[in-house]
């Protein structure tokens, strides 16, 4: 380097210019455009600064905006408009990836179940991406006719109470709701004398008077009637001449009914030791159930967690749950290797959050808080086989399933976790990923920009805790692989506001609404153009880049997740239980 500094000093800076503009010197990147003048003439470059650079003799370089410049003394910064500071130069995103080795499946792993539990709807409040608990809900058969009772223990067997042939049920809070039908239920009932040793024979007394079983902290029971009140049901008791005694359940009870007119099937009441469990049955093949306009795979589990409306978890075997995930979080069009390393990557997510959501009774989520997971309905040939090519395989790091984070696309490089979370994780370095750019053409946030003003900028810094009036001056650190990791705000009186790793990470996203830290910035009097590529956390595999590293460059699975995560290995798994 120092040689080559050496030959360019010995040559006149005229000629030097000449052969710049001729392009026989390679040019070095800058950080701003603008025109660009050649020793101080009028001779005006076409081109942005990314594609040329000025030459001095010592003197000065007269460039709109900063600029990496070549003088006799060396490359230097230079120019910059009043108010406004030199970013840092941004590295990497020159490099070309390596190829990814291969990788085999060499270990083996014990998981405790070989169930997922999913939440499907489970928020206490609202929000426009989690579902919120529902005072009902619809199951219709697909594949499969009528449903068992029961309850799952804590080592996920399904242990039944109880049954029926309706198709189309709904489960509902012991309250006084009205279902989708239209059909109202009454949270008080009377309740027959004495308790029975079975579900048949619980059924058969309520038969008598067009009542219902129920199943309460593991007896039989047997009720009729449905009413708002007590004194209405008080009255139809006094009325009827009957035994028995008005009864309403614990607050934890779950009552199922006939959609289509209310009639109530059965009651499962067993306080907070127990959830109802309802099993979709069929005898020729697996059961597909349509719920909130999804067809699923699996058992449905009913929970009034704080003895008010229903959780409803979906309970599906672990291969069936990625069949689900793959089409919602990747295009069931894409190339099978990307397909497979997606399968992977959702496989091992949900394997390292087991109970991970223990408050609600699960462990994912449904939506983008874990992964987005919709049943069948959106499954392809192609999203089936992947999973099916891939069934049972783990990625491991220190022989643990990694929490395999992935996002849309990087913009050209991932990060390390610790910029982003604030913690440090083995497997989840930075890496500059030159392959995602194949893809470009079919990724809409493969470029993008976003402007404000230098106040406006202040205002956002200052919803988090600062007072500085202006953002007079901005300088950005670059992380190795070239995203963002700091930004410093100052006004002209010289207060700053100071950004750094998780805090930047989450200023950019949140606060200023970037889709990535993978950006640069242009500055032009009072506005700030922030011009990135990429969308998302910039953790783990990027999609867009799995795609690219399938399609463009003939990668297989194994390859993609061994680029993407650093220090890990492949193994297969058996279930406890």
């Amino acid at each position: 380097e120092q040689m080559k500094m050496k030959r360019l000093n010995a040559i006149p800076a005229f000629i030097l210019a000449l052969l710049l503009i001729a392009g026989l010197f390679p040019a070095v990147p800058a950080a701003a455009a603008g025109d660009i003048y050649v020793n101080d003439s009028n001779s005006v470059l076409t081109g942005g600064l990314g594609s040329a650079y000025a030459i001095g003799e010592g003197g000065t370089s007269f460039v709109s905006g900063d600029a990496a410049v070549m003088t006799a003394d060396g490359l230097t910064t230079v120019g910059g408009s009043s108010g406004s500071s030199g970013s840092s130069t941004r590295p990497g995103r020159d490099e070309v990836s390596p190829t990814p080795e291969h990788l085999s499946v060499t270990g083996r792993i014990s998981l405790p179940y070989s169930k997922f539990r999913v939440g499907l709807y489970y928020y206490d409040g609202t929000s426009s991406i989690r579902n919120s608990t529902l005072e009902s809900a619809n199951l219709e058969n697909d594949v499969g006719s009528g449903y068992l009772f029961g309850y799952y223990d804590s080592n996920r067997v399904f242990h039944q109470v109880g049954y029926t042939t309706e198709t189309a049920i709904t489960m509902a809070m012991d309250k006084n709701v009205t279902i989708s039908s239209g059909a109202s239920l009454g949270c008080y009932h009377i309740l027959l004398p004495g308790s029975y040793m079975s579900f048949e024979e619980a059924a058969s007394a309520a038969s008598q008077y067009g009542g219902f079983p129920a199943y309460y902290n593991g007896a039989y029971y047997a009720l009729y009637g449905s009413y708002a009140t007590s004194a209405e049901a008080q009255a139809a008791l006094s009325w009827s001449g009957t035994g028995g005694q008005v009864y309403t359940a614990s607050q934890y009870c779950v009552t199922v009914c006939r959609t289509t007119d209310g009639t109530i099937l059965f009651e499962f009441d067993c306080g907070k030791d127990l959830n109802l469990a309802v099993s979709p049955q069929t005898s020729y093949e697996p059961a597909v159930t349509w719920f909130k306009g999804y067809r699923y795979h699996g058992d449905f589990e009913y929970v009034r967690r704080s003895g008010d409306k229903l959780t409803v978890i979906n309970i599906v075997d672990i291969e069936d749950y990625v069949k689900g995930v793959i089409p919602y979080e990747m295009s069931g069009s894409w190339p099978i290797e990307a397909l497979k390393a997606q399968a992977l990557c959702a496989r091992t997510y949900a394997a390292s959050h087991f109970n991970a959501n223990s408050y609600y009774g699960f462990d994912v989520t449904n939506d983008t808080y874990s992964q987005v997971y919709r049943g069948l309905t959106g499954a392809t040939s192609t999203s089936d086989a992947a999973v099916e090519q891939t069934a049972g395989i783990y990625i491991l790091y220190a022989g643990e399933p990694i929490s395999a984070m992935y996002c849309s696309s990087n913009g050209g490089a991932t990060e390390d976790s610790e910029n982003i979370t604030g913690n440090a994780v083995g497997y989840l370095r930075g890496k500059v990923d030159s392959f995602e750019a194949a893809a470009a053409s079919i990724n809409a946030n493969s470029s993008w920009t976003y402007t404000l003003t230098r106040s406006q900028l202040a205002e956002k810094a200052n919803t988090l805790g600062f007072s500085i009036a202006s953002a007079d001056s901005i300088e950005i650190t670059y992380s190795d692989t070239g995203n963002v990791i700091g930004m410093k705000l100052t006004d002209s009186n010289g207060r700053s506001a100071s950004f750094s790793g998780k805090a930047c990470y989450e200023f950019c996203t949140s606060t200023l609404g970037l889709k990535s830290i993978s950006f640069e910035i242009s500055e032009n009097g009072d506005s700030v153009t922030f011009i990135g590529s990429g969308w998302g956390h910039s953790l783990g595999m990027s999609q867009f880049g799995a795609y690219a590293m399938a399609k463009t460059y003939g990668f297989t699975y194994d390859q993609i997740v061994n680029f993407y995560y650093t220090d890990i290995t492949l193994a297969s798994a058996a279930y406890t239980y």
